[in-house]
Order: structure tokens, then C-alpha cells, then sequence
């Protein structure tokens, strides 16, 4: 892309002073290599000069510098279908994306879009060579390769919609995807992920029943499926399904990574460093996702040196991450994934990292916090005593700290169902006003999911509460369980 390089240092178009200072200071270190915080500031011309195209231009060719091929064609896709329709040299730089992705059709096309709307352009030489690299990786002809790179197109938007926390998006362009080719299990997969995070936890396992009745075995679907236990609290049903995949062994590359960083995400660090770690002594060259499992993993088995390499290795491709490294857990709650958590999830994870640290309590509260997880906040930020119903609820929790080892995988199910009551409890104004009672209630509910066959006497003497009582706050809060 010769030709490319010298348009990327084209004419200033005149913008407002603002924004050609941002994108002056943007091209600026894009001279230098930086092409990172260079994309960073020419973001920020975008911002005060969204109708230009050529700085959304700009950005769209580092992304293809970056090797960000993906998105680089939604930018582009957006300049011409929004911003300038006039821009049809955005088809050749769509197709040098498409090539690089092996996507060769998606490429023969945009290329010869271009070439059809100028002949004589400004890169038609370099688009006349670029279809002759595609006609000659596919002597066969096109045609039927069409359908198979409309379908890898349609999961890449899809993944990148997850990614961005847009579930129904995402649900919306995976469904057509199923519905088209209906035995495209990663799809599937995909779709079940998208229903879990909007909370239908139902469909989700649903879908992922679908996918291994028809494809017994599927490895994806399996790590989803614990992963949806593990979060869901079924914990015998975990115990079963992560006994049956510490036997799997895998072959492929991809497989491999799966199973690592789902056992990572189920705290089981030993197995998912093992799995992690064999592919690195491979020569496997993961994304910043890969080395983020390793580092969490590796710490978390003592292998500190490996952890830093690492974590280095995930703040080259996201700086913005510094300070979340896994010997650092009290900076959980600045990850941007926690927007797309639900609400009691965060209240969860925030009473887990407050037990091994409170330093980040003298910070402000994320902006996205619901009203209940603020009023949480400010009261664990408090230094003077407090009696309201969130100061009870919170005392539930350490009440069931007496009887539960939180860092215990098998526990954690327990302390999200509480969470889970505090959120919806609160919301409907529910006054959580007998700390040992409320604590024998919940527990007695948790071990009922999970088939015990302790009676409510029993656990109820072990709260020093009489059985009526705990029945009665079973009465009140089982209502505000899915």
C-alpha cells in the first residue's frame, strides 16, 4: 500500500481550531511510531469534527497498521454509508483489509467496486495489482466462496458487538446467522453468550443443550456451560462438568486457549496455567485476551516472573489497563467490562475485593453505579456506624463470612445469591432487619438448590435462631430469587 502511505500523509483538511490542533498533535506522533496514542488523539479530532471523513480516514488506516483489520472496515463502512457516500476509495482500503483476513471474496468485491467507480484513480494501479493477487489465490473462481466469507463477516461484527456489551445487536445479527447456516456451532455459542449477558439465562442454556445434542463433544459449548454454572452457583453440576474437562485433550490451537482461560475464569489457575503455558512454549503469539489469562493465572500459581512478562504483553496492546494487573485485584471495579455486569454482580465483586483491600473505597464511585450499588458504596466508605437496611445487608454477608470461605469456589454461589437478594430486595424496599436470621434464610435456600438435605432446624441452630424464624425470612426473600 505505497500509494496508501502517501495519502495517509496527505493535505490538512481546515478544521476548527481545536480539532486541527488534535489532529496535528495526532499526526505528529503517528511520525514517530506511536501509533497507539496516535489513534488516541486523532479519536479526539473525531469527537470535535465528526462530519469530516478524512480524519475517520486517518484512524481507519492506523487500525490496518495496527493490524486491527475489523475494525478498521466498520470505520470505513461508516464514512461512506454516513458521513461521505463520495468516498468510494474507501473501498479499496476495505479491501486490503478484507485481504488481509483472508477474507478473499469480501475483497474481490470492494476492489472491483472501486475500480468500476474510478478507473483512473488515485490507487487504481495498486487495486489492479491487489486483484490480481486475489484472482490468483483462488483459480477455482469466487462464487462459492461467498456465503462462507458472508458468514466469518457476520461473526466478526457479532464478536464485536459482544465485545462492546450490545447484546441485542449482537443477538440480532446471530440469529440470521443460525438460521442461514444452522449447523455453524460457533455461532450458536456465541448466541448463548449474548443471552447470558442480557440475563436470559434460560435461552442460553437452551441453545447450548441444541448445540451438544447435535454435536456431542463441542469443547466451546462445554466451557460456556460451566462458565453459566460457575456464575449461576450450581456448583454440583460445575463439579461434574470441570471433573470431565480436566480429561480433555485437546489438539487444536484454539481449543487449547478455550479450556486454559475457562479454567482461569473458574479460579481453577493450576489447570489453566498448564494449559496457557503449553502454548506459549509453542510459540503460540496470543492476543492481549491470551496473556491477560496467563498473567491472572501464572500469579495466582506463584509464578510471579511469568505473571510480569505477561501482564507486559497486555499493556503493550491496552495501555489503558495499567493498575488492573492481578497482584492489583482493588482495581477490579475500573474495568470496563464491569458496565456490562449486572448490578448485584457488582456489588458482588466489590464486598469480595474489599476483604483483601479498601484502598480504592477513597476514590469515587463509577459513574455507571445504580443508585443501590452507590448507596453500598458510600457506606462502605464511611468511617461512622450505620443502621440502614444496605448496613444490615452487608452485615448478612459478613455474618455468612463466619461460615464460608469466600476465595472457596464452591462458596461463591452462595454470596452472589445474597447479593442478588440485596439488589432486588432494595429495590423494592425491603428492610433486611435481622442480620442472623436473614443469614440462616439464605443459606438454607443456597443448599436447598443444591440438593442438601439439611433440615431448617440445623441450620438454623447454627445462626443461634429458632426454625420459625428462619422460615419466615425464607418467606420473605425467596421472592427476589430468579
Amino acid at each position: 500500500m505505497k500509494k496508501g502511505s502517501d495519502h495517509q500523509k496527505g493535505k490538512l483538511v481546515p478544521f476548527t481550531q481545536t480539532g486541527e490542533s488534535m489532529y496535528k498533535r495526532g499526526m505528529a506522533i503517528y511520525q514517530k511510531g506511536q501509533l497507539e496514542k496516535a489513534v488516541k488523539y486523532l479519536g479526539k479530532a473525531a469527537e470535535l469534527e465528526p462530519e469530516e471523513p478524512m480524519i475517520a480516514l486517518q484512524i481507519a488506516m492506523i487500525e490496518t497498521e495496527l493490524g486491527h483489520f475489523q475494525e478498521s472496515n466498520e470505520r470505513l463502512k461508516r464514512i461512506f454509508e454516513s458521513t461521505d457516500p463520495s468516498m468510494t476509495e474507501v473501498h479499496y482500503f476495505m479491501a486490503n483489509n478484507y485481504a488481509h483476513l483472508g477474507l478473499f471474496q469480501e475483497a474481490y468485491r470492494h476492489v472491483n467496486k472501486y475500480l468500476d467507480d474510478q478507473p483512473e484513480g488515485e490507487f487504481s494501479e495498486d487495486a489492479e495489482d491487489l486483484l490480481d493477487l486475489l484472482e490468483f489465490e483462488d483459480e477455482d473462481g469466487f462464487d462459492e466462496g461467498f456465503e462462507q466469507d458472508e458468514l466469518i463477516v457476520h461473526q466478526e461484527k457479532a464478536g464485536k458487538l459482544l465485545a462492546d456489551g450490545k447484546f441485542n445487536e449482537a443477538i440480532e445479527v446471530l440469529e440470521g446467522v443460525v438460521e442461514r447456516f444452522p449447523d455453524y456451532w460457533s455461532a450458536y455459542n456465541n448466541l448463548a453468550l449474548a443471552y447470558f449477558y442480557q440475563g436470559d439465562t434460560e435461552q442460553a442454556s437452551a441453545i447450548l443443550t441444541e448445540v451438544l445434542n447435535k454435536n456431542p463433544g463441542n469443547l466451546h459449548a462445554l466451557c460456556n456451560l460451566a462458565v453459566f454454572y460457575h456464575y449461576e452457583g450450581r456448583d454440583q453440576e460445575l463439579k461434574e462438568l470441570t471433573k470431565a474437562l480436566e480429561t480433555v485433550r485437546p489438539f487444536l490451537i484454539e481449543h487449547r486457549f478455550k479450556l486454559g482461560a475457562t479454567f482461569a475464569l473458574l479460579g481453577q489457575h493450576d489447570q489453566a496455567y498448564a494449559w496457557l503455558k503449553s502454548l506459549l512454549k509453542r510459540g503460540f503469539e496470543g492476543d492481549s485476551g491470551f496473556y491477560y489469562w496467563l498473567s491472572h493465572s501464572a500469579w495466582q500459581t506463584g509464578h510471579k516472573k511469568a505473571a510480569e512478562d505477561a501482564w507486559k504483553r497486555v499493556i503493550e496492546e491496552q495501555p489503558e489497563k495499567k493498575g488492573q494487573e492481578p497482584w492489583n485485584r482493588a482495581t477490579t471495579r475500573n474495568d470496563e467490562k464491569l458496565k456490562t455486569f449486572y448490578p448485584e454482580e457488582r456489588m458482588f465483586i466489590l464486598f469480595k475485593d474489599i476483604q483483601e483491600s479498601d484502598r480504592f473505597l477513597k476514590e469515587p464511585p463509577p459513574d455507571y453505579f445504580t443508585q443501590i450499588e452507590m448507596d453500598y458504596y458510600m457506606m462502605l466508605q464511611s468511617d461512622e456506624p450505620q443502621d440502614t437496611p444496605i448496613s444490615r445487608a452487608h452485615s448478612v454477608a459478613g455474618e455468612l463470612l463466619k461460615h464460608f470461605e469466600l476465595n472457596e469456589a464452591s462458596h461463591q454461589g452462595l454470596f452472589y445469591m445474597w447479593f442478588h437478594i440485596v439488589y432486588h430486595g432494595s429495590v423494592n424496599g425491603y428492610p433486611f432487619t435481622n442480620i442472623e436470621g436473614l443469614a440462616a434464610a439464605v443459606e438454607y435456600l443456597w443448599r436447598k438448590v443444591r440438593g442438601s438435605k439439611l433440615t431448617q432446624k440445623d441450620i438454623a441452630a447454627k445462626y443461634g435462631v429458632a426454625p420459625g424464624t428462619l422460615a419466615r425470612y425464607k418467606r420473605e426473600i425467596e421472592c427476589y430469587l430468579p
